[in-house]
């Protein structure tokens, strides 16, 4: 325990330094993130460096701590962590290191999403290549030898780990402190299982995320980049498959998803929003916990501190589990957090709106098969995110509706730069013809030179109005409105303001930070 905590000083003096030795040459390299009217709030240059920092400062502790403890009278606090699978940490290091550049190239000059994943599976495969595997697990008395599909598992494990963190990084400090927590419980579990390198590696992590969250704490003055996310999630999700997937047991198996669970409910719930509002997963939205932290009235360090928490509350129950050995910790924590979130109204509660709204629609659709109400108009309005008033603009799109004979229409906004999501459906059931014999148009939704959404329409090729007339005349609807889809989106009296806002920051923002470009201790 006290050669964990050496390398873990060390590690942090070591971000401490290398941070805003980085930080200098950030500019030069293109490393820095520069601020837009669409997504991001910061109103100046922020460098990028937190990966790096964090890579070598790992990199270094843990060497240094073992040499410096040939030195030191620590042998009697603490056994030899001797390193019996080598190859392991080799590979962890190498996939590592090469998932930094790809970041750092991301970080430069922007690659394009299939890119970076690409970047992600090869880093993976040098994992795979150099030993990681998780042979199978026990599930209620039931033993699942995973074989040939072990690679597999690791490939979905580690994606998994990677872009849930990644997509978490919208707010200071959120994947910095995601990653202190989880590092802490890794380390304790590292500890309680023998694996004593292990757990100088995680304890370095610790130090090197709190020393660089002395930049990254809000209003940042560092961002970490993709590449310090994705590498976050690359370590944790790594470690968490030898300290735990290794064995196989129940808890082994849920330990890992407590340690986790709190990015991945949010990219679950990411997927989910987007998938039902017909949205591509890729879309930027403003529809994560922090966001909806901030719509909830939090400011940025209130929401730092509930997300600790929450985290805290499933790495705890991890950490439980791996010592009693019981599935039951990891699970019952994971519950807590999320009766919590709903509870509260914390997060989660658009994205259960829609799921209800689809199963309602879906179960409506097979009872009133050949009756009645066969034709009767569904309609369906879920606030994602925001509180401004679109039903006037709503309500003129049901109007055209009506009037053109419209099966089924779907307005779909998406404002990121004002935290503003709606997704509203309209749909007329009608006697099923088959898809031959209907057609489909989508339409944009453009005002004030942004694309606040789009406007989605179904109807009859037989029907009283042809297809040319009707996008012609939605397009005439669309200039209409306008003038109203700017009034509603500038109406600023309705934005939460937080302790933090009213003193000039921004609570939030899609990689949000307001501070100088300038890094100083």
């Amino acid at each position: 325990m006290i050669l964990s905590l050496f390398t873990l000083l060390i590690a942090a003096a070591l971000a401490l330094w290398l941070v805003p030795l980085f930080g200098r040459f950030a500019e030069p390299l293109g490393l820095v993130d520069h601020p837009d009217e669409n997504r991001k709030l910061h109103r100046s240059v922020i460098p990028m460096v937190g990966g790096m920092a964090i890579f070598y400062a790992i990199l270094a502790a843990v060497p240094l701590s073992l040499w410096l403890r040939t030195y030191l009278p620590l042998d009697w606090y603490n056994p030899v962590p001797l390193i019996n699978d080598s190859t392991e940490i080799l590979g962890l290091i190498l996939g590592a290191s090469f998932l930094l550049l790809v970041g750092i190239i991301d970080d430069c000059i922007g690659i394009r999403g299939r890119q970076k994943l690409l970047g992600q599976i090869i880093a993976i495969t040098i994992l795979v290549s150099f030993g990681f595997h998780i042979e199978g697990t026990q599930l209620w008395g039931f033993q699942i030898d995973f074989g040939v599909f072990s690679a597999i598992i690791v490939f979905v494990w580690m994606l998994a780990a990677i872009n849930s963190v990644n997509l978490l990084d919208g707010a200071d400090g959120f994947a910095t402190t995601i990653g202190i927590v989880i590092s802490l419980a890794l380390g304790a579990m590292s500890l309680q299982s023998g694996k004593y390198f292990d757990a100088a590696i995680a304890f370095a992590m610790v130090g090197a995320l709190t020393g660089f969250l002395r930049y990254n704490f809000p209003p940042a003055k560092v961002f970490l980049g993709d590449s310090g996310s994705m590498l976050i999630g690359f370590v944790l999700a790594a470690l968490a498959i030898r300290c735990s997937f290794k064995q196989a047991t129940a808890y082994a198996f849920f330990a890992p998803l407590a340690l986790l669970a709190i990015p991945f409910i949010d990219t679950a719930a990411a997927i989910v929003r987007r998938r039902l509002t017909g949205r591509s997963i890729y879309t930027v939205d403003r529809g994560h916990m922090h966001h909806t932290m901030a719509k909830r009235g939090f400011g940025p360090r209130l929401s730092l501190l509930w997300l600790a928490m929450m985290c805290a509350t499933t790495a705890a129950g991890a950490v439980l589990a791996v010592v009693y050995q019981e599935s039951e910790y990891a699970v019952i924590s994971i519950v807590m957090v999320v009766v919590v979130m709903f509870v509260g109204r914390i997060f989660g509660i658009a994205e259960l709106q829609l799921v209800s709204k689809r199963m309602a629609d879906a179960g409506m659709t097979f009872l009133s098969t050949g009756s009645k109400n066969a034709k009767q108009v569904q309609q369906s309005l879920v606030q994602l995110q925001g509180n401004r008033d679109w039903q006037l603009a709503w309500d003129h799109l049901c109007e055209f509706a009506d009037v053109h004979e419209i099966n089924d229409l779907t307005f779909d906004l998406n404002l990121p730069w004002i935290h503003e999501s709606l997704h509203a459906t309209r749909k007329q059931p009608g006697q099923n013809r088959g898809e031959s014999q209907e057609w489909h148009a989508e339409v944009p939704v453009i005002a004030d030179g942004r694309i606040f959404g789009r406007i989605k329409v179904t109807a009859w090729k037989d029907s009283r109005f042809s297809c040319q007339d009707v996008i012609t005349n939605l397009l005439k609807l669309t200039v209409e409105l306008e003038d109203l889809l700017i009034d509603v989106a500038n109406d600023n009296s309705l934005e939460p303001v937080s302790s933090e806002e009213a003193d000039g920051h921004p609570a939030v923002n899609d990689r949000p930070v307001v501070g100088e470009a300038g890094i100083s201790p």
